[in-house]
Order: structure tokens, then sequence, then C-alpha cells
């Protein structure tokens, strides 16, 4: 058995939106806008918020191009960028994000014999940021249920996914290059460290659509609950389990 942690110990899901788009979802309307939609939204729209520019793309900063012949390996000249971006033709991918509430929100712990509590919390960033995601917030209860439905309501449709946690990056991160060289899909679940609040879990649908997906996966009220995004984000959570002492 995995010994329990704080890093892997507990985590909840969480969808912040408008509270009919939440209704429709709670009433089984799993609803997916493209990549391109995030980045048409920063462009359009000037937020980077919900928006990302560079979302299912590879994004490179510094970059120096050299020009060679292909005959002799003449060098001709070298262009360069403060930035270039690189789309691998993802952005036509549905995606339906999540924020994962999980270690990255613990802020401390208490030991009282063989029971260890321990206090989550939304990060300053959080609260300042996550209010433009939506009025409200769906609660998912129990995440393997939900996610059995997704799946069950998508391979019905012959549409395959990926989902995961995502990932954020810096300056030219080498782990960010090598895995999207191994495994190109992997560039939907990396986004800049800007968004590393975000704590994002994403599921990307095998498909392409101009604008959304959308699939039914039936009625799933009795295993979520909507709050408003306001009280949820006045709350703090404590968590207790039991604990081995140390030897």
């Amino acid at each position: 058995m995995k010994e329990k942690t704080i890093e892997n110990a507990w985590s909840i899901l969480l969808k912040f939106g408008k509270e009919e788009n939440l209704q429709k979802l709670q009433a089984g309307q799993f609803y997916m806008k493209n990549l391109q939609y995030y980045v048409d939204l920063e462009k359009g729209t000037s937020d980077e918020d919900v928006g990302d520019m560079y979302d299912g793309q590879m994004m490179l900063q510094d970059v120096k191009i050299s020009v060679f012949t292909t005959d002799t390996r003449e060098f001709l000249g070298q262009i360069s960028a403060p930035t270039a971006s690189f789309n691998l033709g993802y952005l036509k991918c549905p995606v339906f994000c999540m924020f994962m509430m999980d270690y990255r929100n613990h802020v401390s712990e208490r030991l009282d014999g063989d029971t260890l509590t321990v206090r989550y919390q939304f990060t300053d960033a959080q609260l300042a940021k996550m209010p433009r995601f939506g009025d409200s917030v769906l609660i998912i209860k129990n995440a393997d249920e939900f996610f059995n439905r997704v799946k069950d309501a998508l391979l019905a449709n012959n549409i395959g996914y990926s989902r995961d946690f995502v990932s954020y990056y810096g300056f030219n991160n080498v782990d960010h290059l090598k895995q999207i060289q191994k495994d190109n899909l992997r560039i939907a679940f990396w986004k800049r460290q800007k968004y590393e609040y975000q704590q994002e879990y994403r599921l990307v649908a095998h498909t392409e659509v101009d604008d959304y997906l959308c699939v039914e996966i039936g009625y799933i009220s009795d295993s979520t609950e909507i709050m408003k995004t306001e009280q949820l984000l006045n709350t703090y959570l404590e968590v207790t389990f039991s604990v081995k002492p140390m030897e």
C-alpha cells in the first residue's frame, strides 16, 4: 500500500464557471471548448486568466534559427526572436478544465497521537484570480464516478481521450521539451508558469471540432454540489487521517 503523505493523501476536483452552465453539467451536459477558444480569448479580449494565447502550443524564448545550404552546409545567416510558438496541430481538440485542490494548498498540520490533521487553503493568487472564472463552482464529490461517466459517454461516441495534471514551465524547460518531443499530445498538458495558480486538471478529447463538443453523461447532481465562488474561497479545509508512529 502506498504510504500516505501530505502530497498524495488527498485532493478534490472543482469546476469554476457560470452557475447556469454548471447546472447544465449537473443535468448531464458535458461541454468542452477546443483549445483555439482559449487562444482567441486572450488575443481578442486581453483576458489572460481564462484565456491563454499559447495554450496547446510550444512557446520558446530567446530563439535563434541558423540557416545553412543543404549541399555545402555553408552558413547563410541567423534569425533571432525573443519568443517563438509552434503549433503542433492540436488546437481543435476539445478540453475540459478543472481546478485540483491538493497538497499545493497545504498550509499547516498537527499531530495528535496517531491522527494527523492537515489544513488546506486557497493561496492569495487564487483568492484574487479564481473569481474571474465564474460566479459559482461545482464540487465533484466522487471523481472516479464522474470520470467513468465521461469515459462511457466519449467511447459511446467513438472518441478517445487523455486526462492528467497540467504541468507548468518557465524559461525553455528541458522536461517540457523532452516530453512533447516524445509525445506531441502532451503539449495540451503544459502551460506557462504564470498559470500555476490554476492547479489545473484537464481532459483532452482525441477528436477535432470547430468550436465545441457536448456529450450526455447523465444526471450527476447526487455526486456534485454547486457553491458560490465567493463562499467557497472564504473557507479552509481540514483533513484527518491515521499515521504510523515514527520508529
